[in-house]
């Protein structure tokens, strides 16, 4: 399917005769005549660039760079204004806001596909860094992940595939629907919507995960909305639950054991590093929930009471190093 460009355009004649030169161009172009339409097609067809006229009744062009820019899944579009004024001032306005590019009328259509296909090209470009590094971020996280495009796996790394006991070829195309059910499939459906319309940037969720072997666990889900191979998905981490873990904790602790998980390795460097609770959940994928029991667990196992004492113990064993 060719690229898709959106035309928020009100003159007539010039939103016709643009749609036709973008099409014999090889573009699936798409056209709306006013500012709410516009921002209603965008949202429901998620264009590769959106050209917008700045003057038009009703929204403003900068009206709706400012409503599309606030919603994830539109946020990232390349947006290219197209106005009659050329003034250094209105070219800066527009530029200021973030858009990425600035056409004055009268143009020549070259000019506008030119600009049009560098603007792709160049999110393209980013697009493919970002799933890069976030391909490596993703698959050093000791907790099991995965990242759902609609409803289906579009990227599991490895804890997930072990957890779940299923080999990559058959976890690939799967539905979320294969393991979650019931209420915990209601609970995530409802958060996942909210999250995916920009009502909340993440969420945290206790849920039942069904395994291969028809057996099933609980977890702690966090999910959050992420850009992956250039559309909005979800990123999903799971973290056994904390009644689990205190559970697997009392039992080492009878065995006269009591060592710190992989995951309290990392929560630990980074309260030795200053940082909170919640830039802690961020850089980790976690729930701030998690964090916290994560922050418990070893004031408990460390006999230390607060995070000045915690990274002196980390230092003197050697854990952290200054």
């Amino acid at each position: 399917m060719g690229r898709k460009v959106l035309l928020i355009e009100d003159d007539h004649d010039l939103r016709e005769t643009t749609v036709e030169l973008l099409t014999d161009e090889g573009f699936v172009a798409l056209a709306a005549e006013q500012g709410a339409q516009g921002i209603q097609m965008a949202l429901q067809h998620i264009p590769d660039v959106i050209v917008c006229d700045i003057n038009m009744p009703g929204l403003s062009g900068y009206e709706v760079y400012n409503m599309l820019h606030q919603v994830n899944t539109t946020s990232i579009i390349p947006f290219i204004f197209l106005s009659a004024k050329s003034t250094r001032d209105e070219i800066l306005e527009g530029l200021h806001l973030g858009a990425d590019d600035y056409i004055t009328k009268p143009f020549e259509f070259e000019d506008l596909v030119a600009v049009i296909n560098r603007r792709i090209e160049r999110r393209k470009r980013i697009a493919d860094q970002h799933d890069e590094n976030f391909k490596v971020l993703f698959e050093n996280t000791h907790n099991p992940a995965f990242i759902l495009n609609q409803c289906n796996f579009e990227y599991v790394n490895r804890p997930f595939i072990k957890m779940l006991g299923y080999n990559q070829d058959q976890i690939e195309g799967m539905s979320i629907t294969n393991i979650l059910s019931g209420g915990s499939l209601s609970k995530f459906s409802q958060a996942a919507e909210q999250c995916n319309g920009g009502l909340k940037k993440s969420f945290g969720l206790d849920v039942d995960i069904l395994l291969k072997d028809k057996t099933t666990v609980n977890v702690d889900l966090v999910g959050m909305q992420v850009q992956f191979k250039g559309l909005p998905c979800l990123l999903c981490t799971l973290e056994f639950s904390s009644e689990q873990i205190a559970q697997e904790d009392s039992n080492q602790k009878d065995l006269g054991e009591l060592p710190i998980s992989g995951r309290e390795h990392e929560v630990l460097e980074l309260i030795c590093q200053g940082f909170t609770n919640a830039e802690i959940a961020e850089k980790l994928f976690l729930s701030e929930r998690t964090v916290e029991g994560h922050r418990s667990r070893l004031f408990s196992k460390t006999g230390t009471k607060n995070a000045v004492a915690l990274a002196m113990w980390a230092v003197k064993n050697n854990i952290y190093k200054v």
